[in-house]
């Protein structure tokens, strides 16, 4: 299980005292380091093999829900930069946990409350392989298979 921040801004963000946390709880992160201006920044749950060839970010503790989750990033001062209201919204947006497929923002710049900003990897954009070597259906550290702007 992995979780990836973009940052679609010129500037690079300094992410000391912020937060990614669950409705319920779980998971509950306090950032630390820095993504970079036009850059991806990379969380693996529990340990830095999630993601066999790429280096974390950041590592961190507890498991998403299944069936959804409520998301929040908060700034240092608890501002709410982004949501995904996954959990009260009848489950994840889009990605589908049988064929292991990622869920995908579509247009970064938009937000992520929107439900049809979202979808599932195509199966054919994809980078990586998980813990067992297995190919990953997603796009870690790079941009996603649908993109805004690679839209007809």
């Amino acid at each position: 299980e992995w979780i990836e921040l973009y940052n679609n801004s010129s500037f690079p963000i300094e992410l000391a005292d912020w937060s990614l946390k669950a409705a319920d709880g779980i998971p509950d992160i306090s950032l630390v380091g820095v993504i970079p201006a036009k850059g991806y920044f990379l969380l693996e749950r529990t340990d830095d093999e999630t993601i066999k060839d790429l280096k974390a970010d950041q590592t961190y503790k507890g498991a998403l829900g299944n069936e959804g989750e409520d998301l929040q990033l908060r700034d240092a001062s608890g501002i709410l930069i982004d949501s995904v209201p996954c959990e009260t919204s009848g489950g994840w947006f889009a990605g589908e946990n049988d064929g292991r497929y990622t869920m995908e923002r579509t247009d970064p710049g938009s937000p992520g409350t929107t439900k049809n900003n979202w979808h599932t990897n195509d199966g054919i954009t994809r980078n990586s392989t998980d813990a067992d070597g297995n190919p990953i259906n997603g796009t870690p550290k790079s941009e996603n298979s649908k993109e805004f702007w690679n839209q007809p």
